[in-house]
């Protein structure tokens, strides 16, 4: 399904749209006011863009210049009134790629909305070729095909050909920096210096130094010149991960150096010039902190611009055969072949992973060392933490050759009893836990009653 954001204040005519596009596989995302059609931009899932010309809080054509910088393969069809036909010509010079007189009928508005999705969609697959050809691709970066992947991949491709900066939210553990990673790599600055500075390892005296460097004589044992991070990062990317910890002094800082692209080193009279592309990560829910007072709302703002969500892994448990399965590329070693057997693999996609992706990595690693030379890695060999947490009925267990064989079906509705019972009955709360639909957990549960 085609999605559309129409940026537009006249509610009877987008409801129109929305109901009849509907019918023809578009969906319709409503704006009426430019600021709201930026924020939902910012989500990274909109294909197209139908915006009129005349918005109440921004003119249309600054509205279309601030989208095309922001997202240069954005497609974006102009509604203007007959009167604004020469507002509309310079539109597409502004990188419209189509712009159609208002009343327009739903049939015109959607031939050109596939017209423009088409575009979009060959504007990708050229640049996916130039990435592949370099050896570059976004599923190069993310395994996983699960819906909540594939989301995240193609926002990824949008967002690297930008010069925008970026802010990557997301539990520690789901791969922020390697996302941050992607960016760069997929994007113009490929080959240039990628950077990268964790806010929530130093000191704030300790972070300005590295971030800004510092001049000979600065400070006591200042010995000689040093050149800050930011500098190094000149003409590629610069990663601060865990924005959230930085203080608010050096929040000010990094704000200047951001709409300025000049700082001061410590010591220093005279500015320093750079051009950097700014990607910020936390696992902190900044706006929280700026009502708290503890995060610069400007700095929000600004850094906010394009958003990345990454999903923790209990959210993606499609994707976990896929991964045990690189991480085991990964870290076997000497010929050796390792495989999960289907209860091992069942027990990981039953448990919580609240350390995300990292967690399971590092899973992986252990279960191959302590299967020994055996191929298949049984439950016993997974963590304290997986067997200690994922309920089975002890009847489900079976003496064999010195360690357990699970039966798969009792250990699965075992689990299920367990989750509902910790939530009290609540089948809605259930189904979320077990990373199911409810309409799933009903015709489990179906099952469960008629094998009783």
């Amino acid at each position: 399904m085609i999605r559309v954001l129409v940026a537009d204040d006249e509610t009877g005519m987008v409801e129109t749209f929305r109901q009849r596009l509907a019918a023809e596989e578009i969906e319709v995302i409503a704006a009426f006011r430019a600021r709201e059609a930026l924020s939902i931009l910012s989500r990274g899932d909109m294909d197209v863009v139908v915006l009129d010309i005349r918005l109440p809080d921004m003119d249309g054509l600054d509205l279309l210049t601030k989208i095309k910088e922001t997202w240069p393969s954005l497609e974006v069809i102009i509604l203007t009134g007959s009167a604004s036909i020469a507002t509309a010509i310079q539109s597409m010079k502004l990188g419209a790629s189509d712009y159609l007189t208002k009343p327009c009928s739903v049939s015109d508005l959607s031939k050109a909305i596939s017209k423009a999705y088409e575009k979009k969609m060959d504007t990708l697959k050229t640049a996916d070729q130039g990435n592949e050809a370099r050896g570059k691709r976004v599923h190069d970066y993310f395994v996983g095909a699960s819906d909540e992947m594939m989301k995240v991949k193609n926002i990824l491709s949008l967002v690297a050909p930008s010069r925008a900066p970026v802010l990557i939210l997301g539990e520690t553990g789901t791969g922020k920096e390697l996302a941050a990673l992607a960016i760069h790599e997929l994007g113009p600055r490929s080959g240039r210096p990628f950077v990268t500075i964790n806010s929530s390892a130093l000191q704030e005296t300790m972070l300005e130094s590295e971030l800004f460097g510092y001049r000979k004589g600065a400070f006591t044992g200042a010995d000689s010149d040093k050149p800050g991070l930011l500098e190094i990062a000149d003409h590629g990317t610069f990663f601060v991960d865990e924005v959230g910890e930085m203080g608010l002094t050096i929040q000010a800082k990094v704000l200047r150096a951001m709409e300025t692209g000049t700082f001061r080193k410590l010591g220093a009279t005279t500015e320093t010039k750079v051009d950097v592309r700014f990607i910020f990560a936390t696992n902190k829910p900044l706006k929280n902190e700026v009502e708290q007072g503890r995060f610069r709302k400007d700095l929000f703002f600004r850094i906010n611009t394009l958003q990345v969500n990454l999903p923790p892994l209990r959210q993606k448990k499609d994707d976990i055969p896929l991964l045990t399965g690189y991480f085991l590329g990964k870290f076997v070693t000497g010929g050796k072949r390792k495989r999960f057997s289907r209860e091992a693999i069942n027990l990981l996609t039953l448990y919580g992973w609240p350390g995300n992706v990292r967690e399971l990595a590092n899973t992986v690693q252990r279960s191959i060392l302590m299967s020994g030379e055996r191929e298949e890695i049984e439950p016993e060999d997974l963590t304290p933490a997986i067997l200690k947490t994922v309920a089975y009925p002890k009847e489900a267990q079976v003496p064999s050759q010195g360690h357990r064989t699970l039966n798969l079906s009792r250990m699965e509705q075992g689990h299920i009893q367990s989750v509902l019972s910790s939530v009290k009955g609540n089948k809605a709360k259930a189904a979320r836990l077990l990373g199911i639909s409810r309409t799933a957990l009903y015709d489990k549960l179906g099952a469960m009653q008629a094998a009783r």
